[in-house]
């Protein structure tokens, strides 16, 4: 849906303000009647989109709307998702439910560094990409940052274990088999095959390469407090970090 669509669409609009921070659906006052969208829930303040009470039952009863403490409403996590699908473009609409997509370099197979539309960075490398030198260009090449996507992409799935309750007896959902053993079994040996990834990038760098590697891209410890703990000069963690990544990267292109 365009930006025109949505402003013709009260519900979508109305679902698009509340997915703001601090926003509540609140009953109007002055005697107009209806809902409308305000920051904070305060009704004194000219409301940022309407709907009417029959459109606030029905977003209610569909689950999109939740009751607010002090009154009105606020986004439910479904309604949140389906705010977020009608603000997306037609064909990520259901990608985007599930978080911001972002253009960004992802790391090719071949080591070759590609744009491609994904989620938005994890906490870490975000931190990495806002990094900038003297000039304020980024402190990080695109096969530093992608390295490091890497890396905490394995060690993420690595660290990922089997959900309690889950039924590997099931049946497949694909042509490939399923049986008593063998699902459990597939999950086990990817989350070693991460692991094993994860041992073999660091062990491609030097001791301390791999320990502040470790502390801020796995750990997700702090530059400074990195380089306090570690009794190092300020600001030589940067540079540090940078050497573990370029190597971190050219590992990747030749593995």
């Amino acid at each position: 849906m365009n930006p025109a669509q949505r402003a013709a669409d009260p519900v979508g609009r109305a679902l698009g303000r509340l997915a703001g921070p601090g926003m509540a659906l609140m009953e109007a006052l002055g005697g107009r009647g209806g809902f409308g969208v305000f920051p904070g829930g305060d009704r004194r303040r000219r409301p940022l989109a309407r709907l009417t009470g029959e459109q606030v039952r029905a977003l209610e009863a569909d689950g999109a709307l939740t009751r607010r403490d002090g009154g009105g409403f606020v986004l439910s996590a479904a309604g949140a998702a389906r705010a977020a699908r009608i603000a997306a473009n037609p064909d990520e609409r259901f990608l985007a439910q599930h978080g911001p997509l972002v253009e960004r370099p992802v790391m090719a197979p071949d080591g070759a560094i590609r744009s491609a539309r994904g989620y938005f960075p994890h906490p870490v490398v975000l931190r990495l990409e806002r990094m900038r030198d003297g000039e304020g260009a980024p402190w990080f090449s695109r096969e530093e940052i992608a390295a490091a996507r890497c890396l905490r992409a394995d060690w993420e799935a690595g660290q990922a274990g089997l959900l309690p309750g889950s039924d590997w007896t099931a049946a497949p959902r694909s042509a490939q088999a399923r049986g008593p053993g063998n699902g459990r079994e597939g999950a086990m040996a990817a989350g070693m095959d991460a692991r094993a990834r994860v041992n073999a990038s660091l062990g491609r760098l030097c001791v301390q390469q791999r320990r502040i590697v470790e502390a801020l891209c796995l750990n997700e410890m702090g530059l400074e407090e990195f380089e306090t703990a570690e009794r190092w000069p300020a600001r030589s963690g940067k540079i540090a970090l940078k050497l573990a990544l370029a190597q971190l990267s050219l590992a990747y292109a030749r593995a």
